[in-house]
């Protein structure tokens, strides 16, 4: 059974006002009613102490909620009842009140998406969270070779941080994690990674299914990959603990990843974590073609490499599932 540390040194903020059509006030006794695993987090950076936070509003009478001992990192917004986190980290960083590192979570959302805006579901007890990335610092050629990669980027960056887990997560192209699942004999998603650019600003959203994953009759997608969530597979884990740490090794992994590798040497490692190199899959192109293929890899760019009837093609779009 696998635990997060509680040494962490994320500051947190739990947001105590409302912000029409994003999210309402909360505070952490009715953060700890929604769910066992949020009590378990609320408990564990208790005691925690209401402070005026003007910075966050027009308005002087703006109140957080943070722990006593508050780190001095990232900060991460916990958000109660919220439509979207991504709407409400553009809202943030639109007004200058997010840094990079920064993240927003929410204990539950109403409206928030995946890729080709898809629905999220999005329970308390899972993660949702929108977490603010800087734009890679590298000269004029590297910087296009980078520019496809972000959303493989942060695949790879969770990937690593839940192998330290002993998670053993692989990931389908183009953004989302996956487990494989011994008795139903095959991979299935407890993850997803939506990227989205304005201007200069990076907003990685994420969701990861810790404790719920919606039921395989529930999928409305003949050609989305079956669900399951971490606790399945004996990871005891809450999502604000889980969300810091991600924040935390995930920066230093970034970090790192960027000063010592080129994309170039980025592909070949994450090629190795793919899900189905050198397999046969069915693929599904916006054009609503359906096709058989081999996965080869990853292209310099970030495109899927494929082998079609004995010709190599690399594709940018579609859904891909195994046979």
């Amino acid at each position: 059974m696998l635990k997060a540390s509680t040494k962490m040194t994320c500051r947190i903020l739990i947001l105590d006002f409302d912000k029409q059509g994003l999210f309402q006030a909360t505070d952490p006794n009715t953060i700890a009613r929604t769910s066992e695993l949020w009590e378990k987090d609320i408990q564990l950076l208790s005691p925690w102490g209401k402070v005026c936070s003007p910075g966050f509003d027009d308005n002087d009478d703006t109140w957080t909620w943070q722990p006593e001992n508050a780190g001095d990192g990232p900060a991460v917004l916990v958000c109660g009842h919220c439509t979207s986190t991504m709407d409400a980290a553009w809202h943030f960083i639109e007004n200058r009140q997010m840094n990079i590192w920064d993240s927003v979570i929410a204990v539950e959302q109403t409206a928030g998406r995946g890729q080709q805006k898809r629905q999220w579901i999005s329970p308390a007890g899972n993660i949702h969270a929108s977490w603010l990335w800087p734009l890679p610092d590298f000269d004029e050629k590297n910087k296009a070779d980078w520019g496809g990669l972000l959303s493989l980027v942060v695949g790879f960056v969770f990937a690593r941080v839940f192998k330290e887990l002993n998670v053993p997560v692989r990931i389908k192209w183009p953004n989302d994690l996956l487990l494989y699942e011994q008795k139903f004999g095959g991979d299935r998603k407890f993850g997803g990674i939506l990227v989205e650019r304005r201007d200069h600003h990076i907003l990685v959203g994420t969701g990861i299914n810790i404790n719920y994953s919606p039921e395989d009759r529930l999928l409305r997608d003949e050609f989305a990959v079956p669900a399951t969530h971490l606790a399945a597979q004996g990871c005891e884990m809450s999502p604000l603990s889980l969300w810091m740490m991600l924040v935390e090794k995930g920066k230093s992994l970034f970090e790192k990843l960027v000063q010592t590798s080129t994309p170039a040497e980025f592909i070949k490692m994450i090629d190795t974590q793919m899900a189905w190199v050198g397999k046969k899959v069915l693929i599904r192109q916006m054009n609503a073609d359906i096709f058989e293929a081999i996965i080869l890899g990853l292209a310099k760019d970030g495109g899927l490499r494929i082998k079609k009837e004995n010709i190599e093609e690399v594709m940018y779009s579609g859904s891909v599932i195994p046979l």
